[in-house]
């Protein structure tokens, strides 16, 4: 079954992470889907306006824990060599360019947080959590925090990455990270999309040359926080965190 399902309505794309037995969690199949659907939207012309959503009840629940234990073990030619899956699905926006709506329920952690982030619009359930949870792991949201810190600004992004601890809806919305809390966020983003959907498809497309250019990390900033990651799965703490998460301990760090 496909871990991304597609639906066209008009001049309006529907994308559904559909990996549901995981809570939508970012492993290397679903990502790799999901950056494929994207790059194929990117280049339709016929569609001006992505709504991003799950086919569930959970948004994104992060990364997968068990292909994070097992990336300890890889060396750091491996985890460069799915660099191109495992960092550009967080930065999917940059690949779209086109606006891009999130309809958020249930739960967006770590990576989820990230595609959040990306989205130039996010439509909540007033139920749903948010957090950059990653610390709690021994590892932090290198590819990510540009986006994060764009979305809240730089001291919400510090604190969150600091604290490790899951946010409200109401507080997504206070920092600015959601723009709009609804009951149906499907139905709530359609609408919005709908209405965007009548501007001039060039204008939407200046629109986004005019956001990248003005917005997004450069690129030996970008390369850089993609090799801190590398060199953060060959940490001691990172086995340690898992190990802890897995079997509901708290974590002894080594500092190595």
């Amino acid at each position: 079954m496909s871990k991304v399902l597609i639906e066209k309505e008009g001049n309006i794309a529907v994308v559904y992470m559909n990996n549901l037995d995981k809570k939508n969690a970012l492993d290397e199949s679903l990502s790799s889907e999901l950056l494929e659907s994207i790059k194929k939207l990117a280049e339709d012309e016929s569609i001006y306006v992505v709504i991003l959503t799950s086919a569930g009840d959970v948004f994104c629940a992060g990364g997968d824990i068990k292909e994070f234990a097992e990336g300890v073990e890889l060396t750091a030619l491996e985890h460069y060599s799915k660099k191109n899956i495992n960092v550009d699905v967080l930065r999917i926006v940059d690949i779209l360019k086109k606006p891009l709506i999130a309809a958020v329920s249930g739960y967006a952690l770590g990576g989820g947080f990230g595609l959040v982030a990306n989205a130039h619009i996010v439509v909540s359930h007033p139920d749903t959590r948010f957090g950059l949870t990653e610390i709690n792991l021994g590892i932090l949201p290198y590819v990510i925090f540009p986006y994060v810190k764009r979305a809240v600004g730089e001291r919400e992004a510090i604190l969150l990455t600091l604290m490790g601890k899951t946010i409200s809806s109401q507080e997504a919305y206070r920092i600015g990270l959601v723009h709009f809390i609804d009951e149906n966020p499907l139905k709530k983003a359609k609408e919005i999309a709908s209405q965007i959907a009548q501007k001039s498809p060039l204008i939407l497309k200046l629109l986004m040359d005019m956001i990248n250019v003005s917005h997004n990390p450069s690129s030996c900033e970008s390369e850089y926080l993609s090799l801190l990651r590398i060199v953060n799965f060959s940490a001691q703490d990172l086995k340690i965190g898992i190990e802890s998460f897995l079997n509901k301990q708290k974590p002894q760090w080594k500092n190595k």
